[in-house]
């Protein structure tokens, strides 16, 4: 009753070519905080075993389920009736009409049925939930029992899992939207079936040195792919179904999907139960005069069995998914495509960096990876990963201090160069300061350093260019401020903090010039001013008014008024309008 009423109610809420955006984020912040939740849970429970412990520290099993107990409840109530209370608040709009009113409704459930298009989707849903849920429920237990893992870990890797699928639900959202929920749907569900098979390889028989590493990347994996499915599975579905059936459609779907996963469970466990005694293994033999030795290539006991199962009945699943049509809907080599160009473009930032460079050639070997379901996708994100967190690192170290310094010296080497070519020194100063601090700017448009940290540094590498030489100081000034504020107004940076910035490096650099603190500041500010004179747009007023400002609060000290022990008084004259002063 729930699942139906409450998609038929997103159904029509959510514009149709927003879907995937939109569930993607709708699933990243449920994610974030049912991984919040089962570690806060974990925590618990291993903490409520040592605590409510019997003789030997073993807790009799009353006092367990009471843990379990306290847990379910706080979830159920508290979180439960919070959620509850947001729905309340929800608009709800008003349902569209068939022309001719209603059909009965025995007529309007088996609407679903008799579209071939959406019956193929029907099929669909049933199958796969049916095939994946013959060994997913098992996971748990697999880890619990056969590895003999602390749940502490298995929440743990659960929560992985769950980082993994935030992290991923911001890129299969637009990639649903710009090219169909059928092709993500068929990629991830491929990549999830190879995360099945993968878990047969956990134990070989027993467990191994490779074991807790491959689970950390099974985990990983299914994350991934678990993304995927959760937004194309739910976005084509809503797509599919006519606005005015969207009720009866979406109900046909629900039913498919939680009948095979409701019934599939109870045929694992069976399967458990038979397999539990049974093996099958696969060895190969190293015989010679002096030794022999021999190695089980696959071993297959108990749940490895169920995990095999399901592999290959999600590989026939997986043909009923190519029947189905969606409107504009594209191949899986265009979306693989799509999703390595991301990542070709997260490693063009750092291809240059030493050590790192041979990662940017990683995606051209993709062509080489053999058509294994779900390999290809597997090496594809793998890729997508490790091109964008080496990204993020390189950007965060971008950002930092040696990243400053050698932004610093490299404009202070620029700039000296340029003025040992120029004869006569002097007479290019304004021009060259101009061109120094106007390039930098475009630099940190791609390099990801914060443009005031930028302004600042790329100032204090011109001004200490500049006082080694017969300048002007003041030209330099002019030039240097003149330049940041152009670069700033072409890259799109905050022009307000980029002149504040650049009128306190010029009173810092003031000495180093030749200058009192009050001639470097009044010139920048004077400078930002007409610079901002010949930009149009709110953000032009806002430097004239804030190099205004400046103005005032570098005359105030030099009136008598206020105290140096209070400044109060230059705190309430700054919020005082400036006007037409």
């Amino acid at each position: 009753f729930l699942n139906t009423s409450w998609n038929g109610w997103l159904r029509d809420i959510v514009p149709q070519d927003i879907m995937g955006k939109f569930f993607s984020q709708r699933l990243r912040v449920a994610t974030i905080a049912a991984a919040v939740s089962a570690m806060a849970a974990a925590f618990f429970i291993d903490w409520w075993k040592s605590y409510a412990g019997g003789p030997g520290g073993v807790p009799v099993d009353a006092e367990l389920v009471k843990g379990y107990s306290y847990a379910i409840l706080f979830g159920s109530l508290l979180l439960g009736w919070g959620a509850v209370s947001f729905m309340a608040r929800m608009p709800e709009p008003e349902m569209a009409r068939l022309e001719g009113g209603r059909p009965p409704i025995l007529k309007s459930l088996g609407a679903p049925f008799r579209d071939t298009n959406f019956r193929r989707l029907i099929n669909f849903l049933f199958c796969w939930n049916f095939a994946t849920q013959l060994a997913v429920p098992f996971f748990t237990v697999y880890m619990l029992v056969r590895l003999e893992m602390n749940l502490t870990y298995v929440v743990a890797l659960g929560v992985l899992s769950q980082v993994t699928n935030v992290l991923f639900l911001k890129v299969w959202g637009p990639l649903v939207d710009q090219y169909g929920s059928k092709v993500v749907l068929s990629l991830c569900s491929s990549l999830y079936l190879l995360v099945i098979l993968g878990w047969i390889f956990t134990t070989m028989p027993e467990r191994h040195i490779l074991t807790m590493p491959l689970l950390v990347f099974l985990h990983a994996l299914l994350g991934i792919a678990t993304a995927g499915i959760n937004i194309a599975s739910t976005t084509i579905r809503l797509k599919m179904a006519p606005q005015a059936q969207a009720m009866s459609y979406l109900t046909g779907a629900s039913l498919a999907a939680n009948l095979g996963a409701g019934l599939s469970p109870l045929l694992g466990g069976a399967f458990a139960d038979y397999f539990s005694v049974r093996h099958f293994t696969v060895s190969l033999e190293w015989v010679s005069p002096s030794s022999s030795f021999d190695f089980p290539a696959l071993n297959l006991q108990g749940y490895d069995f169920l995990f095999t199962v399901t592999f290959i009945l999600g590989v026939i699943t997986l043909n009923i998914l190519t029947r189905l049509k969606e409107e504009g809907e594209a191949d899986n080599e265009t979306v693989m495509n799509e999703l390595l160009s991301q990542t070709r473009d997260n490693l063009r930032a750092i291809s240059t960096i030493p050590g790192v460079g041979l990662v940017s050639h990683f995606p051209h070997t993709l062509r080489y990876v053999p058509k294994f379901p779900g390999l290809d996708v597997a090496f594809g994100v793998t890729a997508y990963q490790l091109a964008a967190s080496t990204k993020m690192a390189v950007e965060a170290v971008s950002r930092g201090n040696a990243a400053a310094r050698d932004v610093r010296h490299a404009v202070n080497a620029t700039v000296s160069r340029a003025v040992n070519e120029v004869e006569g020194a002097g007479k290019g100063t304004t021009e060259i300061a101009r061109h120094a601090t106007r390039g930098a700017m475009h630099a940190a448009n791609t390099v990801g350093l914060g443009m005031g940290r930028l302004s600042h540094e790329a100032m204090r590498g011109t001004f200490s260019a500049f006082g080694r030489t017969r300048a002007n100081p003041l030209d330099v000034i002019r030039g240097a401020t003149y330049g940041i504020i152009q670069g700033a107004s072409d890259v799109g940076a905050d022009l307000v903090l980029v002149a504040g910035q650049a009128v306190d490096s010029a009173r810092q650099a003031a000495a180093q010039l030749g200058l009192s603190e009050e001639q470097a500041v009044a010139q920048a500010a004077q400078v930002a001013i007409e610079a901002a004179e010949e930009m149009d747009g709110e953000g032009a007023a806002k430097v004239k008014d804030a190099m205004l400002r400046k103005l005032i609060a570098s005359v105030l000290p030099k009136q008598g008024s206020p105290s140096p022990k209070d400044d109060s008084s230059e705190d309430d004259a700054l919020k005082e309008p400036v006007g037409d002063l």
